[in-house]
């Protein structure tokens, strides 16, 4: 074997091990629940999700229920949804809560922050964000699901 085989599949290896070390911080540990859940716009009691900044709780969906936050309007209607278990407390019965500024889930267990807008991780010591399940926007509708 040649000093630049040696090199090359050197680099490859250190390449892969930083890449699943990196894998794995990401990995939220919240239990898979299957997640199908569609939102009406149009629907009256959904009339707060027109303006960005506002938010829906869907208390039986997920693990302990999710949130749907509007982020933006316009052209590009962003939509995030995230599960409210905390991922410092998976197994537990740890449900976050939107804080009275309304940037914020906090957790009222280990007094894990998260933000709202993409459930990282703001003030520990969770070191998972939370759970985002996958959204789309189709004319007045939003479809939750993973």
């Amino acid at each position: 074997m040649s000093y630049k085989s040696i090199i090359y599949f050197t680099g490859i290896f250190l390449l892969m091990l930083t890449a699943s070390s990196c894998n794995k911080e990401k990995q939220v540990p919240i239990p898979y629940v299957y997640v199908n859940y569609t939102v009406y716009l149009n629907n009256p009691s959904n009339n707060n999700l027109r303006v960005p900044g506002s938010y829906l709780l869907l208390p039986n969906e997920g693990n302990e229920g999710i949130i749907l936050y509007r982020r933006t309007l316009g052209e590009t209607d962003d939509f995030v949804a995230l599960d409210l278990t905390c991922p410092n407390e998976p197994l537990g019965t740890c449900k976050v809560a939107v804080d009275s500024t309304g940037f914020y889930l906090v957790c009222p267990c280990c007094g894990s922050k998260f933000s709202i807008w993409d459930g990282m991780v703001a003030k520990g010591p969770a070191r998972w964000p939370l759970k985002e399940y996958t959204t789309s926007l189709t004319i007045s509708t939003v479809r939750i699901y993973n």
